[in-house]
């Protein structure tokens, strides 16, 4: 299920009519406009400077999603609908290739479709998101009233949007198994210093920069970042004594491990 603002709903409504071929590729891009506003809901956008999501469809009615933050970054708590694709969890892109678009999903959208041999029909996004970009196709500018009160959309976890095959296995174990999903627990069992506010900030840091190089020093605050936060998932799975919380850590962690592991080799290929 996708959200969508009463005012968006008028206007597809007063678009639907159309032949059996033109409605499908209509269905594709109103699809799109619609997460495309989702994403942009207060609830999906926390605030943090620089960042943002832009969407965009391929002339075959395929649906690519990118944001500015780190490399296979989604939200905690955010789903993305079933066959719309994320730009930087792609595995079969070169992960060099996906972190020189790192802080620029404008890029990191064209660098997808053209890696996949597929044309991109539109870019979808506000006018701030898209006023210094130039896709090279049609730009589609949400309006204010396209945006719904809630973007939490139905569909799949981050851990099934960026590693499918973990989020299987996680899902074929027993709760009382759950543990042998982890590592074994840190010697020290004091809980780690919850560090990631000041961490949070420090990879906020580069987005407030023009510069050329500033992907690689986001990227490196966002490892620290990720490390920092499966350690802190690894603790909360071994400590916790509820089954449902104890899943939800070992998601987390299973989630923070590739995105750590995604970084690391993204740092090593621009060393």
């Amino acid at each position: 299920m996708i959200p969508v603002s009463a005012a968006r709903a008028a206007r597809d409504a007063a678009t639907a009519a159309a032949s059996a071929r033109q409605r499908g590729r209509g269905d594709a891009l109103r699809l799109a406009r619609r997460i495309a506003a989702a994403l942009n809901a207060s609830d999906n956008n926390a605030g943090d400077y620089g960042f943002f999501w832009i969407t965009a469809v391929t002339t075959d009615g395929s649906i690519v999603v990118a944001n500015s933050y780190g490399l296979a970054y989604i939200p905690d708590g955010m789903e993305l609908p079933n066959k719309v694709y994320l730009a930087s969890a792609d595995h079969a892109i070169p992960v060099d290739e996906i972190a020189r678009c790192a802080t620029y999903p404008v890029l990191a959208v064209q660098a997808w479709a053209a890696f996949h041999d597929m044309t991109l029909r539109a870019v979808i996004g506000t006018a701030e998101q898209l006023a210094s970009s130039d896709p090279g196709v049609a730009k589609i500018v949400l309006e204010p009233d396209d945006i719904p009160e809630s973007g939490k959309m139905t569909g799949r976890s981050r851990l099934e949007v960026v590693d499918p095959s973990a989020a299987a296995q996680l899902a074929d174990t027993t709760d009382q198994r759950l543990l042998d999903l982890l590592p074994p627990a840190p010697v020290d069992v004091n809980p780690p210093g919850d560090e990631r506010h000041m961490l949070w900030f420090e990879l906020m840091k580069p987005m407030t920069s023009t510069a050329t190089g500033r992907e690689a020093a986001h990227l490196r605050a966002f490892r620290a970042y990720a490390a920092h936060s499966q350690e802190i998932a690894l603790h909360q799975a071994h400590t916790a004594t509820d089954a449902a919380v104890q899943r939800v850590a070992v998601a987390d962690w299973l989630y923070w491990q590739y995105v750590t592991g995604l970084l690391d080799r993204a740092l090593a290929a621009a060393s």
